[in-house]
């Protein structure tokens, strides 16, 4: 999976809130094969030395986020915070519209894309399903883009599917990863089916019954799936193909 400049072999990239312990999340890196952790700057706690022990043993690259933000300015200031703390010009930046059901502001996703780009930030937005609104994103730089599946933490999987066929085939240059909505292997599956880059999932595997075994069966599920793309499905018909001829059946005609 292409990140602007850095070329990852896998392409989950996992969150690490909400875990039951660190020795959990630890597990669930290991077990989905990730090589990108995304860390929300708000979240790491009163105890950051811990926190930042636990990262360190992961080995993977660090995506800092701006979650929590709700306007422009709070995205950029923790944006640079980011920067300076974990060392990286990498952010997944997120811009929330409402605390009712965590959608991504349109104008301040866009506004704050630009400026950080301009400051030499490697931006990954967050964003809706909406064409229009993956389109000005890589109309001011970014190469990267987060359409949701579903709104966040819902677990509901792909609900507007079309959608983000439609996003997938406007933008066939751009590194396209789904972020939020994940809840089943099977919802992990059908991004790579649609022709998407990867996924960004957290709640999903930190919030199952058995963190490492779900990180497990989603690196596995994930995998089946790139491979059966490679093996050439069939394509897709709106009128039924029967798979025996009806020649040469006694009787007809």
């Amino acid at each position: 999976m292409q990140i602007y400049d850095l070329k990852l072999k896998n392409n989950i990239i996992l969150g690490s809130s909400k875990y039951p312990s660190p020795k959990v999340f630890l597990k669930c890196v290991k077990n989905i094969k990730t090589e990108m952790i995304t860390v929300a700057l708000r979240k790491i706690g009163d105890k950051p030395e811990k926190f930042y022990k636990t990262l360190s043993k992961t080995n993977c690259k660090i995506l800092p986020n701006t979650a929590g933000c709700f306007n422009e300015k709070e995205a950029i200031n923790t944006a640079l915070m980011c920067r300076d703390i974990f060392e990286t010009n990498f952010i997944k930046l997120e811009v929330i519209e409402n605390k009712r059901n965590l959608a991504p502001s349109v104008k301040g996703t866009i506004k704050a894309s630009e400026k950080l780009l301009k400051l030499g930030f490697k931006v990954l937005p967050y964003a809706t399903d909406d064409l229009n609104f993956a389109k000005q994103l890589v109309k001011v730089g970014c190469k990267v883009v987060m359409p949701w599946g579903s709104p966040i933490g819902t677990g509901q999987g792909l609900v507007n599917i079309d959608k983000l066929k439609k996003i997938r085939k406007s933008l066939p240059k751009t590194t396209l990863i789904v972020d939020a909505g994940i809840g089943k292997v099977s919802h992990a599956c059908q991004v790579i089916e649609i022709g998407y880059d990867g996924i960004l999932l957290n709640s999903a595997v930190a919030l199952s019954k058995n963190p490492p075994k779900f990180a497990e069966s989603i690196y596995n599920g994930v995998s089946s799936a790139i491979e059966s793309i490679k093996a050439g499905p069939i394509p897709e018909s709106k009128k039924p193909i029967p798979s025996t001829s009806f020649k040469g059946i006694a009787f007809s005609k």
